[in-house]
């Protein structure tokens, strides 16, 4: 799907590690339709795009388009749900665990390529995720894409175990969704990261 607005391929571990963590794949200056912020660090009349996800940008736009269209009429998550069910690839899906491994809990950690979880069973896949929010993850896994830098795996891992405890405690998704960012960020800062309105080292 064509697009009137220039295309940048940008690094987006190093935006999450300096302007926004909630940059995931694809914005505009305004985009809001999944609940972020507008981003207004993006110049108008751009699209960003996520560099490690460049080989995907026409399906991300084509989906992006259709998910804005849904949201003029409908709530955020029943535009979702239609997404999912309509327009993903039908047939067989491709093998898509790049490997796995147990981590404390005895959760079951895999390694996804996130290509085929997004054309094939969520479009809005991103980063990561866990059965507590996504019902075609079993309750006992977490999902981190494996498309994403390597130098990333910690956060994300580190960010979907702690929503995930939350929520199985009884904090609803947008609690602990808050309380994950915050450990993700400080994780993050730890190693050097620094956000607007930090402080000089």
């Amino acid at each position: 799907m064509k697009t009137k607005l220039k295309i940048k391929f940008v690094d987006g571990l190093k935006i999450r590690n300096s302007i926004d963590l909630d940059f995931v794949s694809t914005h505009t200056h305004s985009h809001s339709a999944t609940g972020f912020a507008p981003k207004y660090y993006i110049p108008k009349g751009e699209l960003w795009v996520d560099r490690k996800l460049k080989d995907e940008t026409e399906f991300l736009i084509k989906m992006d388009s259709i998910l804005d269209r849904l949201m003029k009429r409908r709530p955020y998550r029943e535009a979702r749900r239609i997404l999912c069910e309509r327009y993903v690839e039908k047939g067989p899906i491709p093998y898509f665990v790049k490997r796995s491994r147990k981590i404390k809990g005895g959760i079951l950690l895999k390694y996804v390529d996130g290509g085929i979880v997004r054309r094939y069973i969520d479009p809005e896949f991103a980063l990561g995720g866990h059965g507590y929010v996504y019902d075609y993850i079993p309750k006992n896994e977490i999902w981190i894409d494996a498309k994403i830098d390597r130098r990333e795996y910690k956060y994300t891992i580190l960010h979907e175990s702690t929503e995930r405890d939350l929520m199985i405690r009884g904090k609803n998704y947008d609690i602990a969704h808050d309380y994950a960012t915050v450990k993700e960020k400080e994780a993050r800062r730890l190693d050097g990261t620094r956000y607007p309105g930090d402080e000089p080292k």
